[in-house]
């Protein structure tokens, strides 16, 4: 027989003394709080329905009034809230008792509560429960992405700026290489590329010169080159040839090149513009800009010391304009 806490007023000690688990059969008080007023000899049974509420997605609670007679528990409450629980984290309540799972009631199926003792008129039915939450687009230490995809999946989420750089891909220089290709470099994603060079180091001094793809006529620059203890400015205006001979300059002291690229992979003239160092004794500063003269969309580029120089080390990074 399921039990119910009952309370009965001591007026000598004046407060209210539980009963115990014996079954009160006909208590005079059946409510949330204790009664105001009481008479010795009142039965207070506490219906424990001041629990303050919490957030439903997490923890929840079911409330229903009783006609009489189910024996099982399922649809809506007193409040329209439907019945659910987490099987196993559920917790069934007759009048503020606690039932026992597995002997006073059965729940299994997550939306109804059976094998109950027929309930009586107007007993109230508690069922509470931790509701199972699971989180979405999570990675664990088991998965393993590649550079290219990660910078997808980030792209793909809102960004904390619209604008600015995104770095596209790292190359590392081989060791004692005549020259570098990265692939891949250029896309319909960005209009416009920044390529920097740093680290590493070359068997003699020289400037470093850049292809697009495997064209090899065709570049217009103009070099303007001037040491840094005087104030002329050299300037020159030629078709490179087979490349644009001034993207940067590599020497046994480092690699220093940083190219702007317009447009390398649209339908136009690809447009260049570099900025570097002469780390001889010569110590000069150098500036080369120009155009590719053609049409051609490009995804490539080559990276080509000049002379026989050969470069070791040193890591090429390729950002994208997030325009």
């Amino acid at each position: 027989m399921t039990t119910r806490p009952g309370y009965v007023w001591d007026a000598t000690a004046s407060e209210w003394v539980e009963i115990g688990q014996a079954a009160v059969l006909a208590p005079i008080k059946y409510q949330a709080s204790q009664p105001s007023s009481p008479a010795t000899g009142d039965i207070w049974i506490d219906s424990d329905d001041e629990v303050p509420s919490v957030d439903s997605t997490l923890y929840y609670r079911w409330t229903k009034t009783m006609s009489g007679g189910e024996t099982s528990l399922s649809g809506t409450d007193n409040n329209s809230l439907a019945l659910e629980y987490t099987p196993g984290y559920e917790s069934v309540f007759i009048n503020g008792v606690l039932q026992v799972r597995g002997s006073d009631y059965v729940a299994t199926t997550g939306t109804t509560v059976t094998g109950l003792t027929a309930l009586v008129a107007s007993d109230v039915v508690m069922v509470e429960s931790i509701i199972a939450y699971s989180v979405g687009d999570t990675y664990t230490q088991s998965q393993t992405y590649t550079q290219s995809q990660i910078d997808s999946l980030l792209d793909a989420k809102s960004p904390v700026s619209t604008t600015g750089l995104v770095l596209i891909s790292s190359t590392t220089i081989g060791s004692a290489v005549s020259s570098v290709v990265v692939s891949n470099a250029f896309s319909a994603t960005y209009e416009n590329y920044k390529i920097t060079v740093s680290g590493g180091t070359a068997s003699t001094s020289v400037a470093m010169g850049l292809q697009l793809g495997a064209t090899t006529t065709g570049y217009y620059a103009n070099l303007m080159v001037g040491p840094f203890n005087a104030n002329s400015v050299n300037g020159t205006a030629t078709n490179n040839g087979s490349k644009f001979a001034y993207a940067g300059y590599v020497s046994t002291n480092g690699i220093n090149l940083n190219v702007e690229l317009i447009a390398p992979n649209l339908a136009k003239n690809t447009v260049y513009s570099s900025k570097y160092v002469e780390t001889g004794t010569a110590a000069n500063g150098g500036a080369d800009s120009g155009f590719l003269n053609n049409t051609t969309q490009y995804t490539d580029f080559t990276l080509i010391p000049g002379g026989a120089a050969t470069i070791t080390g040193g890591t090429i990074r390729v950002y994208g304009y997030r325009n």
